[in-house]
């Protein structure tokens, strides 16, 4: 047991030590190309978001335009729908936060075209992937060590002239592929910003229907996520119903007053032939608002809330899982209601997630259906080191009570990363049920 151990811990520091003397590895993904910024923007390590990276992603992916000096450009975002000032207003000083150079000139003329025509000057595409060492020693086989989970995906992403943001995830390979439950076209969507003028957003297109705070990949880990957004109770694969899982959907979405958003939606998913439905709202107290707008702060009376930042959400969920929509007639009708809390304070980060489960016939049963009541609590507290040590150490703890039975984890878990694009993790998992269950887990993610 001690030697395999010491193994872990040798392949952990080769492959840091790898990492680290790459001297030319300079990739970075297509947002951070696009807009000439580094990951750290929108990133406390990637890909979890920060404040910055949350108001972009809510704004359909378009950046707000600042002046050199750091401040927002009086007017705000430059946009337009196809006048013919156009033109002039994307080339101007104003929009470019300075004067521009005569080759700065020279290459905004040629792009000229490009830039009325809505389409992006750079090809927005990116990769990610994703090599996990996972060493468990109960499992069932006796493979103790198993070095094939591993991702690798193609994310595309951006905006059409500040009216439309899309983004699309592509599983290009992944060690689950053989599984019934992978849809390798994860996201897929078009978003359509303030239509006809209003507050109100429409998206549609396959994504993770807006329910929690976070998204599936919005974690500093690089495999396990909170338990709340995870767990599924009825229904296989791929018609089990998880709350990060994507799906085919049309949402409407809107941020109000700088600091709430709320967004509801239809859901068209596999295997069933009704409609489901959904509504989130989330409150941001302190910090940035939701367009990325810095408070002011009084440098002279420094206050504890001028680093505090709280944002509360709420969400709901109907549907419907069936075995096989079109041969079976058992059905099992279901809601999820729960809420998120996540609290930044400087370096720290805390995450609290629950949720309140309710299936009718969740065993399918023609004679006897039984109701069955769940219960999943999730809870992370995540400390940034920062500069010059780019690490975090996080522990989490999840209750989940699925209704046949109690489980517990802990996970603690460090990560560091010696470039923006490049992240080493290492996490230890111990499930507390009917038996122990103890994983360690070592990873790296790199993209560009």
């Amino acid at each position: 047991m001690h030697s395999q151990i010491k193994i872990v811990l040798l392949l952990l520091a080769a492959s840091a030590f790898m990492l680290v003397t790459i001297e030319n590895a300079e990739a970075i993904p297509a947002f951070t190309r696009q807009h000439k910024t580094e990951c750290s923007t929108c990133h406390t390590i990637y890909p979890e978001l920060n404040e910055y990276g949350e108001a972009f992603q809510k704004n359909s992916y378009v950046k707000k335009t600042v002046a050199k000096s750091g401040a927002p450009v009086a007017g705000g975002e430059v946009s337009g729908e196809g006048d013919s000032e156009q033109s002039a207003k994307l080339n101007s000083p104003a929009a470019t936060g300075g004067e521009k150079t005569k080759g700065e000139e020279q290459k905004a003329k040629s792009n000229e075209a490009l830039l009325l025509a809505g389409i992006p000057d750079l090809i927005p595409v990116s990769f990610r992937a994703t090599q996990n060492i996972v060493f468990n020693n109960d499992a069932a086989d006796n493979h103790k060590f198993d070095f094939a989970t591993r991702t690798f995906v193609l994310n595309a992403g951006g905006s059409f002239r500040d009216m439309f943001g899309f983004y699309g995830s592509y599983i290009l390979d992944t060690h689950a592929e053989e599984e019934a439950h992978v849809d390798k076209l994860h996201e897929l969507f078009l978003q359509w910003r303030n239509a006809f003028g209003t507050p109100l957003n429409v998206k549609f297109g396959r994504f993770e229907p807006r329910l929690n705070l976070w998204k599936a990949n919005n974690k500093i880990t690089t495999s396990s996520l909170l338990a709340p957004l995870s767990y599924g109770v009825a229904g296989t694969y791929p018609y089990r119903f998880t709350q990060t899982s994507s799906q085919d959907a049309l949402e409407a979405n809107a941020i109000l007053w700088k600091r709430l958003f709320v967004a509801g939606g239809i859901v068209d998913r596999d295997g069933q032939d009704r409609k489901e439905g959904y509504g989130h709202v989330s409150l941001k107290i302190g910090g940035s608002d939701l367009h990325g707008n810095e408070p002011e702060m009084d440098l002279d009376n420094e206050s504890i809330f001028d680093y505090l930042t709280v944002t509360f959400g709420g969400f709901g969920y109907v549907g419907r899982n069936t075995q096989n929509d079109t041969a079976s007639a058992v059905k099992n009708r279901f809601y999820r209601a729960g809420g998120d809390m996540d609290l930044q304070y400087k370096r720290l980060r805390i995450k609290v997630s629950g949720v309140h489960g309710w299936d009718e016939n969740p065993d399918y049963s023609d004679f006897a259906p039984t109701e069955r009541n769940s219960v999943v609590i999730g809870s992370e507290a995540e400390y940034y080191l920062g500069s010059p040590v780019n690490a975090a150490a996080l522990f989490r703890y999840e209750y989940l009570d699925d209704g046949h039975g109690i489980t517990r984890s802990y996970v603690p878990a460090i990560v560091y990363t010696p470039l923006q694009n490049v992240k080493l993790s290492l996490e230890y998992r111990h499930e507390d049920a009917e038996t122990i269950k103890r994983i360690a887990l070592m990873g790296v993610t790199f993209c560009f």
